[in-house]
């Protein structure tokens, strides 16, 4: 394995380019996990995949499958092999995204999926092709630019993650990551003029309205990040979402079944709950905007209650925010 290019956080942490062989990884290099995308429930080792590439090997993806650690395919899209100590790889996470609409989300998604286990299995070493790029088909230009800015943006952060690595044996896609490092490098290193925020309203557009409410009420007294008044038509909007998750003081989450089900909610809660594990329940502050059958994680936050989108109850929790942050 070379390293082609790197850059380092201010935590210590690192993003790299390497030019190698992730089916033969070298001791130097060990990762916690393998990262690999598939088509859901399709682990044919195709000559082109790296799948493909691992059973011939030595490694099927298919056994693997059968006998999981942790699956996460109805909530995330993913699943956790067991243990496997292949080449010094100490476990696959396999992405299976049902949704191929938009290279953005899916980039997302590979991320809410790497970061549950990241706290559940002391992950800290990540190692992964130019994924979708290859049987998935999706364009090598847009996943570049999407998966370097959002993994500095996960490294940057609470997570416990020290090192994502990129493996290319590719001449082409090394170039074209090599290209997009260099490009974020200085913007990366300089992080000036970035918008900052007293609230960052995480939320369900099918709950605009409701939300909208308490944009406009807050807003006379806070900078609030909205996404619909906050993100400029032409913008990037993953990486304007990952910016102002990192630059924003506090986070209200407003919670309902639109929320739960929306898979944007659900990356924006994933940094949500690593700012509340690491500094404590007076960063997140979650609205119960209606009734919903909430998963195990959010049964402990203690909520503001304004079921069913009650305009008063919304009132209120506004009144308390300002009270206590302005005085």
């Amino acid at each position: 394995m070379e390293v082609i290019e790197e850059i380092k956080t201010e935590r210590g942490k690192k993003l790299q380019i390497l030019r190698g062989d992730l089916t033969n990884i070298p001791e130097s290099h060990k990762v916690d996990i393998l990262v690999l995308s598939a088509f859901p429930n399709d682990y044919i080792p195709t000559p082109t995949s790296l799948i493909g590439a691992l059973f011939r090997a030595g490694l099927s993806v298919g056994i693997l499958s059968r006998d999981k650690e942790v699956d996460l395919r109805a909530q995330f899209h993913c699943w956790l092999s067991k243990e496997i100590n292949f080449k010094n790889i100490r476990r696959i996470l396999c992405f299976e995204p049902t949704e191929r609409k938009f290279p953005f989300n899916l980039i997302a998604g590979i991320y809410q999926s790497i970061m549950p286990f990241t706290i559940t299995h002391s992950i800290k070493s990540v190692a992964m092709p130019l994924i979708l790029t290859g049987d998935q088909g999706f364009s090598q230009h847009e996943v570049v630019k999407e998966l370097i800015s959002t993994s500095l943006f996960w490294l940057s952060n609470d997570s416990s993650l020290e090192i994502i690595k990129i493996v290319e044996r590719s001449d082409a896609k090394i170039d074209l990551l090599k290209m997009a490092l260099k490009t974020q490098k200085p913007l990366y290193n300089k992080k000036l003029n970035i918008d900052k925020y007293d609230f960052f309203l995480s939320y369900s557009r099918k709950n605009t309205g409701l939300v909208r409410a308490i944009h406009e009420k807050l807003a006379t007294q806070f900078k609030v990040f909205f996404d619909t008044e906050s993100i400029e038509i032409g913008s990037n909007w993953l990486s304007k979402i990952n910016t102002s998750l990192e630059n924003s003081e506090r986070f209200i989450v407003c919670v309902s079944p639109d929320y739960l089900d929306s898979k944007m909610c659900k990356y924006e809660y994933l940094f949500c709950n690593l700012k509340l594990i690491n500094q404590g329940d007076d960063y997140v502050l979650p609205i119960y905007l209606h009734s919903a059958s909430l998963p195990f994680q959010m049964q402990i936050l203690n909520y503001h209650d304004a079921r069913e989108g009650a305009a008063d109850k919304i009132n209120e929790f506004c009144d308390k925010l300002i009270k206590k942050y302005v005085g």
